[in-house]
């Protein structure tokens, strides 16, 4: 990238929902503040937010482009390819970073041969997804084989940059922290804001994804123990099928000063999800002091420490058994819990994301070494 004038970066995603929305927010905000020239480029699904909203959320000085919504998903990506290369061509950009499965390997293919530096953050590797068939899975695997000798994966966390390497046999890899701002992490953790049960709270979509048939099934085994609350939105025929009549506090998604409510309430925080890229939910909850109950996956072992600020469990026996524990020990939960923010503080904000983006980038960091901007901040 030019270093005589502000670098022009552009953010692309086929997936501008849920997480997605709030990473590309993150990094998109902090390039603004480091000094660059951004722009968002998305298409339209279901659970894209409105145009307006996008506007109230996004950075003012991020240009959102016009989104593309040519009327499902395969027409949708055939216009995002067109689009691409278009841009491309016209060098209208330094950088192109694309986000989530879809965008990766579509703007990586369209982009095969252009100038223009190109980029992939895949926030959960799609052949991990267990709720695709196996040859699906496979297929999604080959892709991604193929497309990893194109550009440079960016990932958040050391889980996906094993998989990168071993599994993918990445070209090149770097490695770009993510989390919250640490303006929300507090220093101390105080007692927990409220009086009566243990209060054990997720927060996510409810989606197959989220298992929520485990947090229902844990809930039942210690029903009398303990409050469970699942804060997020989903399909009523889902969620009569997943939570049934278990004993299941079901919120819809709330604002975020809402949010910080619950989080001052909460006691506990169980996340049995079966795959995930880096969850900012499971971030949030520990940054405001929340020991955490969660599966043995990518994204979830990376952000928990086993036995210091949470479980990391592989079996719904052993996910009951240590919600178990901590909602008897109040001591191990504030213990717990006072680790579990000094973690975030050191490895989970997001205050460096734009600095550090920059220098992938601009190939400033050493080859072959992920963690080179994490340790060059720290020296």
């Amino acid at each position: 990238m030019s270093t005589s004038r502000a670098p022009r970066v552009l953010h692309v995603t086929e997936a501008m929902g849920g997480g997605i929305v709030t990473f590309v927010d993150s990094i998109s905000r902090r390039q603004v503040e480091a000094g660059a020239d951004v722009g968002v480029l998305y298409t339209v699904r279901p659970d894209t937010p409105s145009r307006e909203t996008m506007e109230e959320r996004f950075h003012p000085s991020v240009r959102l482009l016009t989104p593309i919504d040519a009327g499902g998903t395969a027409k949708n990506t055939l216009a995002l390819m067109t689009k691409l290369r278009r841009i491309a061509r016209a060098g209208a950009y330094d950088a192109i970073h694309l986000h989530s499965s879809i965008a990766g390997v579509a703007g990586r293919l369209a982009l095969t041969g252009v100038r223009t530096p190109v980029f992939y953050s895949p926030h959960g590797f799609a052949f991990l997804r267990e709720s695709s068939p196996s040859i699906v899975r496979a297929a999604y695997r080959a892709l991604e084989r193929v497309c990893a000798r194109k550009g440079t994966l960016v990932v958040t966390s050391a889980g996906e940059i094993d998989l990168a390497e071993e599994s993918l046999h990445a070209r090149e890899v770097r490695y770009l922290q993510s989390g919250v701002p640490i303006s929300t992490v507090p220093e101390t953790v105080g007692p927990r804001e409220h009086d009566g049960p243990v209060v054990v709270v997720t927060t996510a979509r409810i989606t197959y994804q989220k298992a929520p048939w485990r947090f229902a099934a844990i809930a039942k085994a210690l029903e009398g123990r303990a409050r469970f609350v699942w804060v997020g939105g989903g399909a009523d025929a889902d969620i009569e099928a997943w939570i049934g009549d278990a004993p299941v506090e079901l919120k819809d998604w709330v604002t975020p000063e809402e949010l910080e409510k619950i989080f001052a309430e909460a006691d506990i925080f169980l996340f049995p999800t079966l795959w995930e890229g880096m969850a900012l939910s499971l971030i949030q909850a520990q940054g405001r002091g929340i020991p955490a109950v969660t599966t043995d996956v990518v994204g979830n072992r990376d952000t928990v420490l086993d036995g210091v600020t949470g479980y990391v469990r592989g079996s719904d026996a052993a996910l009951i058994e240590a919600t178990r524990e901590l909602i008897e020990s109040p001591d191990l939960r504030r213990t717990m819990g006072i680790a579990a923010v000094q973690r975030v503080r050191e490895s989970f904000t997001d205050d460096p994301i734009g600095v550090d983006s920059l220098a992938i980038y601009r190939g400033d960091l050493p080859k072959g070494d992920p963690f080179a901007a994490v340790r060059l901040r720290s020296s």
